[in-house]
């Protein structure tokens, strides 16, 4: 895999998040790892019945899965981070978009067919003051997960200077799990893709077009948090890090 110039860490360290690609078939393999990564986490969801400590472990699984390969994004507002960072650029955060919502779909069918059952995340309240804490929390949740990702994969701010890939693997699937404590009000969904794909998939599966009324708030949100997490990160964390 060829070196993104703008990302410095050196390959099989804490390589999470910063894979890019450079040739074609580089570019296949981030669409096709990252496609099943979020196919796997899409089925884990839907599986672990709002538990957080299994939603945590399937996200783990999904990561170390496709890690190597794509980075492991995993979540389109990781993928706006990673651009606005300048980690990847604009063609190459289409290719994880499309491949993210892509496999989120693919795991609602998986996941329908075996099991007979989907979920997706839902506004419990059209009040303006409920749906204002559903958004604010999307937006903090998100927020948190993501500027710890940013952190922890940048090689001037890592937590782990040295550290091999499964330690950033850990650490950012705990930090998924405290970062879904914020936001218990909205349900903690922090991913703009599987929101869209969850939703869509159950509102054609029921023919309930309503479901989508709020769909707005599962994506605004996390996308919200994702830009501010970036912004924090590149005016204000590392220039302080640096300081030091």
């Amino acid at each position: 895999m060829e070196e993104n110039p703008v990302v410095s860490q050196p390959k099989g360290k804490n390589q999470i998040i910063t894979a890019t690609a450079g040739k074609s078939k580089d570019e296949m393999r981030i669409f096709l790892f990252e496609f099943f990564g979020m196919a796997l986490f899409a089925y884990g969801i839907i599986c672990s019945q709002g538990s957080d400590e299994f939603l945590a472990l399937f996200f783990f699984a999904s990561v170390c899965l496709a890690g190597p390969f794509s980075g492991a994004h995993v979540n389109p507002a990781v993928t706006l981070s990673m651009l606005l960072s300048r980690r990847i650029n604009f063609a190459q955060a289409v290719i994880y978009w499309l491949a993210q919502f892509s496999g989120a779909l693919c795991g609602a069918c998986c996941c329908y067919l075996i099991l007979n059952e989907v979920d997706s995340p839902q506004v419990k309240s059209t009040e303006y003051s409920w749906i204002l804490s559903d958004v604010s929390g999307e937006a903090f949740g998100t927020f948190t997960f993501i500027l710890f990702i940013l952190i922890q994969t940048d090689p001037e701010t890592t937590l782990t200077p040295g550290g091999q890939p499964m330690t950033t693997y850990v650490l950012v699937a705990i930090a998924l799990y405290f970062s879904r404590e914020f936001t218990f009000h909205s349900g903690g969904c922090l991913n703009p893709g599987m929101a869209v794909s969850l939703q869509l998939f159950q509102s054609f599966q029921t023919g309930d077009r309503q479901r989508m009324d709020f769909l707005w708030v599962y994506v605004g949100g996390p996308l919200g948090g994702g830009f501010g997490a970036s912004v924090f990160f590149e005016l204000f964390y590392k220039k302080q890090i640096k300081r030091l």
